[in-house]
């Protein structure tokens, strides 16, 4: 097997050379935080609403689990794999490194019926029901577990098993975790693609920084992998000669399971305009060719659809899937980016394409969820459109072939990545020691 790179020791570090990271959490604070002039320090401590009998149980139980993880031996080189939507870029990128270096692998399934379809997309790959025994025996056994979120119960992990948070977006956008008041999340190490995030991520979810490696995100590699003409092709169709953007907005107002959150009240489905907006938008794209398709949030509460437009075409739930593909291959396709507060955009900045934010609401959502990097419109490296006509002036210059925004997208890439390749995942598992590694090698990943 080729030899993998050596990762750099894991320092904390000013950023690539001659481009200082910028000051995170606290330079600047937005309208709703604790600190701005006449709002009051939120509640340290105590209050809030007494547990239900079925939060005391499901505690109750997650500690009995905690303690038997502390008893049970591990077995070497043991990997599980977790993702809340099952079948996602960066379990898909683990997997495949995984395979080259002969890592033995189970993914625990939300849905045992997501089974086939992963393995479509994945090939073989041992697949157990999370909640069912088996899972949970197979999660007890492994000397590594792998998320993109919770894993029953994201207790502190032993030292016998090292848990890792791939989580599935970079933090320096909408608030989460201690930002919004809420626990950090227990894990042993929280992979990240710069000294930005590294500095968000160990606030965010109560880390020393040491456990969150700058290494990169696994989900990028298969975009920076992915072969554009042929993902073109099988997701475009005949219409793969159109200029073609993605518009990727986060939701205001999500679900996650029994969890109902909002972000912005009063927000729209989908997309954050009016249906007479949106009609505006489609008739402008239409009449220059051009087309954008919309890829709802999956946590997005409130259903949108655009069957009556020309233009935008909203990606059903599956149709990646049903096309063998899946979202970050897919990003490779598209000649542009619009979006508002997701994360998508940092990882956009490795393909160097235009991006445009349209966050017409940018102001409530300040004044709900919150934002991180503030000011956010000096922070996004392309136009921040409040309204309509914004959108559109910003969509014509991509159109005609104008990139205003390049120099400052080049910036925003030095500040948000280290690595600028496709081995996040081989210096990841380098860093964990899983599977051949150069004899010379990097230490390991240590809190």
């Amino acid at each position: 097997m080729p030899s993998i790179p050596s990762i750099p020791p894991v320092t904390p570090s000013s950023g690539p050379a001659g481009t200082p990271s910028p000051v995170p959490a606290g330079a600047d604070v937005s309208p709703g935080d604790a600190g701005s002039a006449g709002t009051a320090f939120p509640p340290i401590g105590g209050g809030g609403r007494l547990p239900t009998s079925r939060a005391v149980g499901r505690t109750a139980y997650y500690r009995v689990l905690d303690l038997v993880n502390r008893l049970v031996p591990k077995a070497p080189g043991t990997v599980v794999l977790h993702s809340s939507v099952d079948v996602e870029d960066g379990v898909l990128a683990v997997i495949e490194e995984c395979r080259r270096r002969h890592v033995d692998v189970t993914v625990l399934l939300e849905d045992p019926r997501r089974a086939a379809t992963l393995e479509s997309l994945a090939g073989p790959v041992r697949t157990v029901p999370l909640r069912s025994l088996r899972g949970r025996l197979r999660f007890l056994r492994a000397s590594t577990a792998m998320t993109t979120g919770r894993l029953y119960g994201s207790r502190v992990p032993p030292a016998s098993q090292q848990v890792v948070a791939l989580w599935h977006g970079e933090p320096p956008t909408k608030v989460t975790g201690r930002f919004e008041g809420r626990g950090g999340l227990a894990c042993t190490f929280a992979p990240v693609c710069s000294t930005v995030g590294r500095a968000y991520r160990a606030a965010e979810f109560g880390l020393p920084p040491l456990q969150v490696p700058i290494v990169g995100a696994p989900r990028n590699d298969r975009m920076l992998r992915a072969d554009r003409t042929s993902v073109r092709a099988a997701l475009l169709g005949e219409q793969a000669d159109r200029p073609t953007l993605v518009w990727m907005p986060s939701y205001r107002v999500g679900q996650y399971g029994a969890e109902h959150r909002v972000d912005v009240a009063g927000a729209r489905s989908g997309l954050p305009y009016s249906p007479q907006e949106l009609r505006r938008i489609d008739d402008w794209l239409h009449e220059r060719g051009a087309r954008v398709v919309v890829k709802v949030h999956p946590r997005d509460a409130q259903a949108f659809a655009a069957e009556d437009h020309r233009a935008l075409r909203v990606l059903r739930p599956g149709e990646l899937e049903d096309r063998g593909l899946t979202l970050y291959p897919a990003l490779a396709a598209f000649d542009g980016l619009i979006t508002d507060m997701s994360s998508v955009w940092v990882d956009y900045l490795l393909l160097d394409r235009p991006m445009v934010f349209a966050f017409p609401d940018a102001q409530d959502y300040r004044d709900g969820r919150g934002l991180n990097l503030e000011p956010y419109e000096q922070w996004v490296p392309g136009p921040f459109a409040e309204d309509v006509d914004q959108l559109l002036a910003a969509l014509g210059d991509v159109l005609e072939g104008r990139d205003p925004m390049a120099d400052e997208r080049r910036r925003a890439r030095l500040r948000f990545h280290r690595f600028l390749d496709d081995r996040s995942t081989a210096r990841l598992l380098d860093g964990l020691r899983l599977g051949t590694r150069p004899a010379s090698g990097p230490a390991a990943l240590r809190p």
